[in-house]
């Protein structure tokens, strides 16, 4: 992309971390905090100058979107993960493991940086037809998004020890454990960003009136 995907503007004149841990706080307003996973520091330099970040220390922002104001806890995923492979070698599986480091019992409600139009609904159809171990959105092609996803503790594990044997994806997990895979309500959740071209298509995705009923 040629910039870092989380700054991304698609939906309106906010960054898509801002917008995603947005909906993430909206769909899980149980829960005390959100995670951001970031490569190391220097990353989080990048955001914290960001208007919306009304507070920043090394391991928390207070992010503030329209009449909300929510922590959010930064997992860094360079440290920590198996020594035979550094971070950048192993891929999102590296963002994983830093939650599962982070806390070894919890499940995780995940949501990748560059999918700029999932939705509190789409968030709330993963959480309401929850599997264990794991479940992740389809596409059209038959392929799982395993970042849209809920991961268990046991799921996480299977990934660590995949890892340990050179199996990076995180998509081998959920073939290996038979995850459940659903298709989404709406096509449009899952559109993915990963090129210039990507990019354009999903400001006109965004631009587009949408039916009413």
């Amino acid at each position: 992309m040629g910039i870092r995907k989380e700054l991304l503007r698609v939906v309106g004149d906010v960054p898509l971390f801002v917008h995603l841990l947005s909906i993430l706080r909206e769909a899980c307003p149980e829960s005390d905090v959100v995670f951001l996973s970031l490569h190391d520091h220097d990353s989080l330099k990048a955001i914290e100058n960001d208007r919306h970040i009304t507070a920043v220390t090394k391991n928390q922002l207070i992010l503030t979107h329209g009449a909300t104001t929510f922590p959010v806890h930064v997992v860094y995923d360079g440290p920590g993960v198996p020594n035979k492979h550094d971070s950048t070698g192993i891929g999102p599986a590296a963002a994983l493991l830093a939650a599962h480091h982070q806390d070894e019992s919890a499940h995780w409600l995940v949501v990748a940086c560059d999918y700029p139009f999932i939705s509190v609904a789409a968030l709330s159809q993963l959480r309401c037809e929850w599997a264990e171990p794991v479940i992740c959105f389809q596409n059209r092609d038959g392929f799982c998004e395993p970042l849209l996803s809920v991961w268990s503790p046991e799921a996480l594990r299977v990934l660590k020890e995949n890892i340990q044997n050179g199996i990076l994806g995180p998509s081998a997990v959920v073939k290996r454990l038979r995850g459940k895979t659903i298709r989404p309500r709406d096509e449009k959740w899952i559109f993915n960003v990963n090129t210039p071209a990507d990019l354009e298509l999903a400001s006109n995705m965004e631009a587009k009136p949408q039916a009413s009923s």
